[in-house]
């Protein structure tokens, strides 16, 4: 369940960021064609990888064993191609801009998402049905395939079905109120609050859509259920329901408990794993599941989902902003004009992405590993006896294959588990240390969150974010002006970019290529001027020759702005009174700026005295 909530993550991710271009590459009936080639070639390739499989065994060079690891490498890799292929339906193809013209999907976006993950989900269709077809005679399949194929249809839509819900209400709060949802998203801070909110009404209402979408039923009445329950009851869990997981492969042996509240909490527990578990084993497996509960997991991953989203309120514009004065970036937005949404688009995408993906494999998966094996040790403790829960591992070691072996990012394999559950028989001091371990994780954790995200507050300033901004069209300028050396104008907004960034010489030079170029332009003479005159390196300051300038700038156009910098001039060559006389001038005419003139009038006022 967690590779299938990473990918639907990726998937959200790549169509949410994705800005359509203004004229779209295709037409319509062009953009379904090439989506149907895409179809037919990932079932192309879809069939002649389970083919393979299916030879390599019937040549005896696959052994029965190994066939079910390879079947799950093999659903891995095709589930990883069709992300890529998805990737080229969105930003190829543009499926995007024809689900825009379809009706209704203007007027919402949970119906806009719903069809750009249906279109997902026909990749894993094929995959799903050739799966069905190659496999359901060796591994333990419904045996209906389209039962198969629906179950797993409608097991992706339990996991993104509460998220959909989610984007519909917030959808029907925009329609109702459309000025008070703009204004409230303008503050940060009501705009964080506001993902908080959602994120625990999601929480609430996802158990019972999943439970709903997965086919679960409630167990019916027996003594294993009496026995469950009065398990739950001795150890303080309360739930809504403990439910049958119907399961469309029947190597699925699990069971599972979701739900943070017990209002709307379940116990899941497939058919397998009551089939080959005796009935002290299926108690330490929910044993197991309720540790999860009683050492708060399940809460805890509401804190790594909103610790990344405000990590990315944090930093995204930054990051974006550095990117797009890449080289690299700039390269690809001069050098293909026509596809810069495109690029500005997966500049963003493909960071966030690769974040996204290394924080959940690495920073949620190393929680995860540990929350299980905490929960292994309150299964112990609240069992007295960890020799059910081996038990039950053994016989799932046989049941996967490769006897629990196979490395696993969010679970550590089978014999560490019970080579850990053994440690602690022998040194029941380990169960106490682990969970200090986890808690002082969970402290950095927290700690280095808190600090990242004000380090991103305190750097996320409009300064930074136009600083950047310079940056970036410092670059296009500088190509442009490579481009076209004789555009007074291309020199002149160069020159001003990097004066504006501090960049002295480089301001100096520009404005020398624009003065060679015309004499006669204001702005030109004023900007040129003031950077001579207020300049701070000796090697760039030229007072007299600023002053010259200032004076050709004004005698053509007598602007406020203009005759401050000869004000300025008249200052920095020793005539203050002068200098005060004109900035008066200045002050008379109502400038807009009128506080900076008015901080020059007093400068120079200083220094005039009678």
């Amino acid at each position: 369940m967690y590779h299938s909530f990473i990918i639907y993550i990726v998937i959200i991710l790549v169509y949410s960021t994705q800005v359509p271009p203004e004229s779209p590459n295709f037409t319509i009936a062009q953009t379904l064609i090439l989506q149907a080639a895409l179809y037919l070639l990932f079932t192309l390739i879809t069939r002649i990888r389970f083919s393979a499989i299916i030879s390599r065994f019937r040549n005896h060079k696959m052994t029965a064993e190994q066939l079910p690891l390879s079947y799950d490498r093999s659903i891995t890799q095709l589930n990883i191609l069709a992300v890529a292929a998805y990737i080229l339906t969105v930003y190829m193809v543009n499926i995007k801009s024809v689900i825009a013209t379809l009706p209704l999907v203007s007027h919402g976006s949970a119906l806009n998402n719903l069809i750009a993950f249906s279109v997902f989900l026909v990749y894993q269709l094929i995959i799903w049905e050739h799966a069905h077809k190659v496999f359901s005679k060796l591994l333990t399949f419904e045996k209906n395939r389209s039962t198969y194929c629906f179950r797993k249809l409608f097991f992706a839509l339990g996991i993104i079905a509460p998220w959909l819900a989610i984007m519909g209400i917030t959808d029907l709060i925009q329609l109702l109120a459309p000025e008070l949802f703009q204004h409230l998203l303008q503050s940060p801070a009501i705009d964080i609050a506001f993902f908080a909110f959602f994120l625990l009404i999601l929480s609430a209402i996802a158990p019972p859509l999943m439970v709903k979408l997965w086919g679960c039923q409630p167990m019916p009445p027996s003594p294993l259920r009496t026995s469950l329950a009065d398990f739950c009851a001795r150890e303080g869990v309360k739930y809504r329901e403990i439910m049958l997981w119907p399961s469309v492969e029947g190597r699925a042996v699990t069971a599972a408990v979701i739900g943070p509240y017990f209002f709307s909490r379940y116990l899941l527990i497939t058919p397998g794993l009551i089939e080959i578990l005796n009935p002290k084993e299926i108690n330490a497996v929910i044993a197991h599941e309720i540790g999860h509960v009683k050492r708060h997991h399940l809460l805890v991953f509401l804190l790594f989902f909103l610790s990344i989203f405000l990590l990315n309120y944090a930093f995204f514009e930054l990051l974006i902003g550095w990117l797009l004065t890449t080289s690299l970036i700039q390269y690809l937005l001069l050098s293909s004009p026509h596809q810069q949404a495109n690029i500005i688009s997966l500049a963003s995408t493909i960071p966030l992405l690769l974040i996204y993906l290394l924080y959940f494999r690495f920073v949620f998966g190393y929680f995860l590993r540990n929350f299980e094996r905490e929960a292994d040790l309150y299964a112990f403790s609240a069992m007295g006896t960890v020799e059910p829960l081996i038990s039950a591992f053994k016989k799932l070691a046989w049941l996967i294959g490769d006897f629990g072996q196979r490395a696993n990012w969010h679970h550590y394999n089978i014999p560490q588990r019970i080579d850990y559950l053994r440690k602690c028989i022998e040194n029941p001091a380990l169960i106490n240390r682990h969970r200090r371990k986890v808690k002082a994780a969970l402290l950095v954790f927290i700690i280095c969150v808190s600090s990242l995200v004000l380090l991103g507050s305190q750097l996320n300033t409009a300064n930074l974010q136009q600083s950047l901004n310079n940056r970036f069209l410092i670059k296009v300028m500088e190509n442009y002006c490579r481009e076209h050396p004789n555009e007074v104008n291309a020199f002149i907004s160069l020159g001003s970019l990097y004066f504006e960034e501090q960049q002295l010489k480089p301001a100096r030079d520009c404005f020398e290529s624009a003065l060679a170029l015309d004499r006669k332009r204001p702005e030109l003479l004023n900007n040129f001027a003031w950077l001579l005159l207020t300049a701070a390196d000796p090697q760039i300051q030229n007072i007299e020759r600023g002053f010259r300038l200032a004076k050709e700038a004004a005698a053509i156009k007598p602007a406020p702005h203009i005759l401050d910098t000869l004000a300025e001039g008249y200052w920095r060559r020793g005539f203050p009174c002068v200098a005060l006389d004109l900035e008066q001038k200045v002050l008379s005419a109502k400038p807009k700026q009128l506080e900076i003139y008015q901080r020059q009038a007093e400068k120079f006022a200083r220094d005039c005295q009678p």
